[in-house]
Order: C-alpha cells, then structure tokens, then sequence
C-alpha cells in the first residue's frame, strides 16, 4: 500500500467512496451525490492549508482517503481540525483507514496543529474502533445530531490532542502543506 498527497486525478474515486457512504449508510451526512468537479473545487481551495492523502494499493488501485479540514473559522480554532478518513466497500478492516490516518496525524503535527476532532455517527463499531485506536478520546455525543435515512442519527465527539496545549507557549503560525510534506522514499535495495 502506498500514502500519498490527493492529485486532481483521483477526484472521481474520492467521490465515489463518497457517494457509496452517502447513499448508503449515516457515516457521511451528506442527502446528496457529489462529483469529481465539485470534490476538486473543495481540494483545491483547501489544499494548501489541509492535507488531503490517498492510499493505493501497490497495483495502484484507490483504496481510500483521508483529509483534514477548518473546524470552526473564528481565529481562535487556527490550531484545531476536523479529520475524515473513507475506505473503498471491501477493504474495511485492513489497515488503510489506520495508514491514512497515521500520516494523516504526522503532517498535522508538523504543519503545528494541536488538536483533531472527530464526528462519528454512532453505533459504528469500525469507525469508534479505529478513533479510540488512534488515541482519540471521547468528549461527548450529540444525541441527536441530524436526521437520514428515515431516522435521527447520533454522533460522538473524538478529540486527539497532536501536541501539548500548554498557556505558557503561544503556538506558532500553521505552516503550508507543502512546506512540511515529504514524500516517503522508496527502500533502497
């Protein structure tokens, strides 16, 4: 399997896992089918300050993606993000939403984010697994947060705290994406 930085080119498959949650299950919150135009339109505007990460397999075949985004937009959120990790129908359970969001977290941190929330909609045995795996904690649920599907649906809260929230350290500006992405390099034989 191979993580790396979204490229225009995996738009369709973006939303197409997409459209599989939101048509099919209450994971995405969205009523509506998205397109690779409009995912596109999302990812280029928010690229620079968010990473958004595809994993592939080693065929090159999309498996999932994960991305970050703005929490709330008043100054004071600068520090915090919203994470949302989606994986392809038949690959659950193999690792690639745990990959996604390991290097996820590591850009993250480097870019000097601090925390990462997370909405999950409840009962979701995989997803809660795979947060509370990751070191997230639970900071409390929405019960309910919205309707679909013919039903009101929760949503608990998850928070990962990236880095110390020490009042003694201002923390820095958040730097770009590109200034603190490397790609991982192939193992020299």
């Amino acid at each position: 399997m191979r993580i790396r930085l979204m490229e225009s080119d995996d738009c369709g498959d973006v939303a197409s896992v997409l459209n599989h949650a939101i048509m099919n299950g209450v994971a995405h919150f969205g009523t509506a089918s998205t397109d690779a135009d409009e995912i596109r339109d999302d990812w280029e505007s928010t690229r620079a300050r968010f990473p958004w990460l595809v994993a592939t397999s080693d065929e090159g075949s999309f498996l999932g993606f994960a991305k970050a985004s703005s929490w709330k937009t008043r100054r004071a959120y600068d520090w915090t993000v919203e994470s949302g990790v989606y994986v392809v129908e038949g690959a659950y359970g193999k690792g690639i939403g745990r990959a996604l969001y390991t290097r996820l977290f590591e850009i993250l941190k480097d870019q000097g984010y601090r925390i990462v929330l997370a909405g999950v909609s409840v009962p979701n045995p995989g997803s809660e697994k795979l947060h509370e795996s990751m070191g997230f904690r639970i900071v409390g649920d929405i019960d309910p947060a919205g309707y679909k599907l013919g039903h009101w649906v929760p949503v608990r809260l998850y928070q990962l705290k990236l880095r110390a929230c020490d009042d003694s350290v201002v923390p820095e500006p958040i730097r770009s994406v590109a200034s603190v992405y490397d790609e991982p390099q192939e193992p020299q034989e």
